[in-house]
């Protein structure tokens, strides 16, 4: 069985960060929600930084406490190399809200999971969507649980799928892709401990992210374009080459032992909705607005559109005329604010102005 309740007020399609938030957002606001997530256990992802100035938003959705987990470790500031071959130092210390964190991804993803059902959430899990049908009450959603089929029916459906952007694409509602940059991540075990801080190095074709994890692991990605990415089979090769050319990053990875074996492939670059909610859905976090992980705003944005999401679902169901355009304003004010500050940080980096992927953030940065 699924679940003997088949109405909601709102559906929230994924069960990330994004989709979280707003289901906790709606259940303080008294309004019937519930999650499909089509993985039963969460899985591992991307991003593991928490910036000081998140944690009033932590608070108000009631989770700071799950980041002051001991699984989860306080950082200070990260180390970049941007603009020259110097490695600078940017600390939080005069920061007002002191430390960040670096989060044990998976163990988060499982806390906030648990945290919904401990406060009343409801979260079918390994339930996949299979088909969403309109009609004049509102919206069927029609759900997989192994081979069983299921009609749940909403007043609202939220895309919380991620860059996939799952459910716009079943209403026909594409997302516009600002460029075609990739990541290519892969795990490496230290064999001595390193600062506990955030590495990044720019290169000739793209840029390097080096994470510290627990149990001395690494999280180790190379950013570049779609266009500059090898076969499959010479993608090993490739990130090698990469690697020999950065001046700081290949220090740090002498002292570690790389496993090439996982590498993956994933889309990393910037892309948005045109506008973020229609008549009968909102999208959150990545299949809203997705952003380049330099700008830092991943985590941390998904949760705030979440929550903004959940109150301008809240307040229009309460018949609130102007709660979506208060969303979409919040959304599209944060994604202005973004794209200058991807202009200003890419716009630092002038060693190789004619390299394909220097010159294709030029571009990016240009479409506002």
């Amino acid at each position: 069985m699924v679940n003997d309740k088949q109405e909601y007020q709102v559906i929230i399609i994924g069960g990330g960060p994004s989709g979280i938030a707003t289901s906790l957002t709606l259940t303080a606001r008294g309004i019937s929600n519930c999650i499909i997530e089509a993985n039963l256990e969460p899985i591992r992802k991307f991003g593991e930084a928490i910036p000081p100035n998140a944690k009033p938003l932590l608070k108000k959705l009631g989770i700071m406490h799950l980041i002051e987990h001991h699984k989860h470790a306080a950082y200070y500031g990260n180390k970049s190399c941007w603009g020259s071959d110097s490695l600078e130092q940017k600390e939080f210390i005069k920061d007002i809200y002191g430390h960040g964190y670096l989060l044990d991804r998976l163990y988060f993803e499982k806390q906030l999971r648990q945290h919904l059902k401990n406060n009343g959430g409801v979260i079918l899990e390994g339930v996949k969507l299979k088909k969403l049908v309109r009609n004049t009450t509102g919206i069927e959603v029609a759900i997989l649980n192994n081979r069983e089929t299921s009609t749940l029916n909403a007043n609202y459906i939220v895309d919380a799928t991620g860059r996939k952007a799952s459910v716009c694409h079943q209403l026909g509602i594409t997302k516009q892709n600002l460029d075609t940059q990739f990541a290519i991540s892969f795990k490496a075990k230290l064999l001595k401990p390193i600062e506990h801080q955030i590495n990044v190095e720019a290169t000739e074709n793209g840029w390097w992210y080096v994470a510290p994890q627990q149990n001395n692991e690494l999280t180790i990605m190379f950013f570049t374009l779609q266009e500059l990415l090898p076969e499959k089979k010479l993608l090993a090769s490739f990130i090698r080459k990469e690697l020999e050319k950065s001046l700081h990053i290949s220090k740090l990875t002498k002292v570690a032992n790389l496993y090439f074996d996982t590498l993956k492939v994933i889309p990393s670059g910037t892309s948005r909705l045109d506008i973020p909610y229609g008549d009968d859905w909102i999208a959150v976090g990545d299949a809203a607005f997705s952003y380049d992980p330099i700008s830092s705003y991943g985590i941390t944005s998904a949760l705030a559109s979440g929550y903004y999401a959940g109150h301008a679902l809240a307040s229009k169901l309460s018949e609130e005329d102007d709660a979506m355009l208060t969303y979409r304003y919040i959304l599209e004010n944060a994604f202005q604010a973004y794209m200058e500050k991807l202009s200003n940080h890419y716009a630092l980096e002038n060693r190789w102005r004619d390299s394909t992927y220097w010159k294709n953030r030029i571009q990016v940065v240009d479409v506002q």
